[in-house]
């Protein structure tokens, strides 16, 4: 077994298989990604996977590597051994102490793909097949939606009904019932089938066809590849009748037979070298199709051109060989991109509207490769969709990073993020996780995600009205607003708990206020979290900037010791305190140590300024009961000298004290007095350095303050001789900034929050790239409400180039210090375009500001 293997691994240039030193135990806490496969036919997708998950995926060639356990009234997988690989690209053959739990698993040994292999293997993919009918676990693919998936009739009707070019099709078949729902087009004509059809009614229908030059080939879940696929021509029907019947004599009752339009594939004119493109789709973990890469095999055009009878080699190679400019390339890559998205898209709309009724609600197409031919019209190369294969696809991939070693593809490294991210939420299915208050309406997605995923949430909550209680599995009316009293509260949140016999797998808050009480019941009940010191110096910004001030005194010997990352700052009690304010402080900003959502936030240009308002303001705030203010704590009020500089904010995740992942925004400036943040952008236009600074010091910050683990936001300022931290908020971010990063990024926030807290360790794939680009504003009742309400805003959440999130049920009443009550963002693959955009929506809307300019200026 390991022979085929090793050489496939020496052809990567990679070291043999080695035996593990020891059985593994099985962790419950880690994702495990399993392959059915023959031992050298996925390695590429192993490599893949290990970049991201080391020793976290495992190729299972055998059926008596895995076994089925009944959980209740669940079958549930498990592996005993398998074939892993760690970072390095080393391959090990590890086997379990303990059974692990499966919790992703692709079948690419079916009965329908191993239909023209020995019988050992028809045989192995029966068991195989067994398991995957048994397995709870989510699923690329499956053998229910293979059936349609692989069968090209049905993917090429889809691709009609969307306007995707593809071949003229006459397609013969003994039973067409199943593509009665699908809508008539020109480009597919259906024709019953009759195995004694005779030699003149084959002759008449391929003379009836339009194109002279045609293909003849089978259809169905079992043909794959170029079997019985002949190239035919009007000039010889003769041979083309011969085929057609060779053909009809090997079709199943449930097969297709096509005769289809010849394509002419040709490189160059007169040229007999033709090119084939396998084109990778993907979908991502937000439902998002993409296209993952695009491989080309050259080879001569007289016969079916695949991987088995000619070279790969790259789409770059194929557009310098085509002698295409920059943006001829650009473009017919753009257009190759669309019609595979466009197919995989058609695919998922029709296994949502038809096929949930044939296949377990855990499988679902993940994975496409298209082959796709480009043909030559009016001096214009235009893509011709000619079939769908499902994930079993890869194997062109693999033979292209065995010729080209040692450059290796990122083509898979999205669908193994997909496959990451279905595992983690079958990893948080029944898990109970308790609630440390719900917040404001702004939270609502928190709470609808862990009701898709199926967790189940133990709301605390002072509200008894609270609108998530009918989220929550179990809702207890608990005032928890006096933060003087968090020690209590959590005891009393612990009786609770024990009193109902709960079993809790983890705590989290996603409200400012309740973090250092959420760490406190979290460690009273033995859970994952950061210790209540911490949480509260991250709750205070006084005690952060000390704390980080503090630590600059600590500085190993390479770091520098001239600059801070720490705000000096001055705590005022009294007007005696303004008066001994340095004048060099001004502009200053005043605020509260442990003020949330920017309340108490003004800019104070002189020292007249701020004695005129220092006791007004003090009284406001004494007198103030917004809720979610930080108003609960026993609060200072201090001041910060104005930093001049740009100002970001860095989304984290953290496990353990190890830095996960972080991912930086760029804020425009604030309104000028009250500093309410208006606009962002997503990704960073920082440069990478200036990023990675940003990300390394808001880490460092984080550390300094004792936190650990969880998804923290951290705001700072880049200043010219380097970044300043304003704040930690020792949660995750709120406002827009979860569903951004999910759309730009792929990365959830929220499941990583709630991973963390039940203590598994996230993995993330650092390499990643953005998948588009947001530019936006949030919106205030005193600037916004009469130019965006919420008919507006409902208008715009149609709309393809905007992205809306509504923050407050109702717009609400406008206040010194207010919230904002939405967000509004462009869409965009670039940012450039994505200014453009921005700039007529403001124009049109007469939204003038200067602070707008960040979003739609280049």
């Amino acid at each position: 077994m390991f022979e085929t293997l090793n050489s496939v691994l020496q052809a990567y240039k990679l070291k043999p298989i080695k035996e593990a030193e020891a059985e593994l135990e099985s962790d419950e806490s880690k994702p495990c990604i399993v392959f059915f496969t023959l031992a050298d036919e996925r390695l590429t997708l192993l490599l893949a996977a290990s970049r991201i998950l080391p020793e976290s995926a495992f190729i299972v060639t055998e059926p008596t590597w895995v076994k089925v356990i009944q959980e209740g009234d669940k079958s549930v997988l498990y592996i005993l051994e398998g074939i892993t690989m760690n970072e390095f690209g080393q391959c090990f053959h590890t086997k379990f102490k303990t059974p692990q739990r499966i919790t992703f698993l692709c079948n690419f040994c079916t009965e329908a793909g191993f239909s023209f292999y020995e019988p050992v293997h028809q045989e192995k993919a029966q068991k195989f097949q067994f398991y995957e009918g048994l397995a709870d676990c989510p699923m690329s693919s499956g053998i229910e939606l293979e059936e349609y998936t692989n069968d090209k009739l049905h993917t090429r009707l889809l691709a009609a009904a969307r306007n995707v070019n593809v071949p003229q099709l006459m397609a013969f078949g003994f039973s067409l019932e199943k593509y009665s729902h699908h809508p008539i087009t020109p480009k597919v004509q259906l024709i019953s089938l009759s195995r004694n059809l005779s030699s003149d009614e084959i002759r008449e229908h391929l003379t009836a066809f339009p194109a002279s030059k045609f293909v003849i080939k089978p259809s169905g879940a079992r043909w794959m590849g170029s079997r019985l696929c002949t190239i035919e021509s009007k000039d010889n029907l003769d041979r083309a009748v011969e085929n057609f019947k060779k053909c009809i004599d090997s079709l199943q009752d449930n097969d297709c037979l096509f005769v289809e339009e010849f394509i002419d594939s040709s490189i160059t004119e007169n040229s007999n070298l033709g090119a084939r493109l396998r084109v990778f789709v993907t979908r991502r973990p937000n439902n998002v199709v993409e296209t993952s890469g695009i491989i080309c095999n050259l080879g001569y055009i007289d016969q079916p051109i695949n991987g088995d009878t000619s070279e790969s080699f790259s789409i770059d190679y194929l557009c310098n060989l085509l002698q295409l400019t920059n943006e001829d390339k650009n473009q017919l890559v753009e257009k190759i991109n669309r019609l595979g998205e466009a197919v995989l898209e058609s695919i998922i709309g029709y296994e949502t509207q038809y096929s949930t009724h044939v296949t377990q609600q855990n499988k679902q197409t993940d994975f496409i490769g298209l082959d796709i031919f480009l043909r030559n019209h009016n001096n214009q190369l235009e893509p011709f969709l000619i079939e769908v294969n499902d994930d079993d696809c890869i194997s062109t991939l693999q033979l292209y990073e065995v010729q080209h070693s040692p450059n290796r593809t990122n083509i898979l490294e999205k669908w193994v993020e997909t496959m990451l991210y279905r595992s983690y939420q079958y990893m948080l299915k029944g898990k109970n996780i308790l609630m440390i208050g719900g917040g404001g309406y702004s939270k609502l997605n928190i709470f609808e995600f862990a009701n898709k995923v199926g967790i189940n949430i133990i709301l605390i909550d002072g509200d008894s009205q609270h609108f998530a209680a009918s989220y929550s599995s179990q809702f207890f009316n608990i005032d928890i607003d006096d933060h003087s009293k968090d020690i209590e509260n959590a005891l009393a949140i612990v009786e609770v708990v024990r009193n109902h016999c709960i079993s809790v797998d983890g705590v989290v808050t996603f409200w400012e206020d309740n973090v250092p009480l959420s760490s406190l019941v979290a460690s009273f009940l033995g859970k994952p979290a950061n210790d209540y010191q911490s949480a509260s110096i991250a709750k205070s910004k006084l005690l952060t900037h000390k704390k980080i001030l503090a630590d600059e005194s600590n500085k190993l010997f390479f770091e520098s010791r001239g600059f801070s990352n720490g705000v000096d700052f001055r705590v005022l009690n009294n007007v005696a305190d303004v008066q001994n304010i340095p004048q060099h402080y001004y502009p200053l900003v005043i605020k509260l140590d442990t003020g949330s959502a920017s309340f108490g936030v003004e800019v104070i240009k002189t020292e007249e300024e701020l004695l005129a308002k220092f006791e007004d303001y003090k009284n406001y705030i004494q007198t103030a009961t917004q809720y979610g203010a930080g108003l609960s704590f026993k609060y200072q009020i201090f001041v910060t000298p104005y930093l001049q500089g740009s100002e970001h904010d860095v989304d984290l995740i953290m496990f353990d004290g190890e830095l996960v992942a972080g991912y930086v925004t760029d804020n425009g400036p604030t309104l000028p007095t009250l500093c309410k943040e208006m606009t962002a952008i997503m990704p960073s236009l920082l440069d990478k350095e200036k990023q990675e600074n940003l990300i390394h010091i808001a880490w460092k910050a984080c550390r300094s303050v004792g936190l650990k683990q969880g998804v923290f936001n951290v705001e700072s300022i880049y200043t010219p001789l380097g970044v300043k931290i304003l704040e930690i908020n020792a949660r995750m971010a709120g406002f827009y900034f979860p569903k951004w990063v999910f759309n730009v990024w792929d990365i959830n926030l929220i499941l990583y929050s709630y991973l963390i807290a039940c203590g598994i360790k996230p993995f993330v794939n650092k390499n990643s790239l953005p998948r588009i680009y947001h530019n936006g504003f949030l919106c205030y009742a005193s600037l916004h409400k009469h130019v965006i309400d919420a008919a507006k805003l409902k208008e715009l959440s149609s709309e393809s180039d905007f992205y809306v999130i509504v923050l407050e049920k109702e717009i609400p009443a406008e206040e010194k210090y207010e919230v904002p009550y939405a967000s509004v963002a462009v869409c965009s693959q670039n940012m450039a375009e994505g200014k453009r955009k921005m700039k007529r929506f403001l124009e049109e809307h007469s939204l003038t500001r200067k602070e707008y300019r960040f979003i739609c200026e280049e």
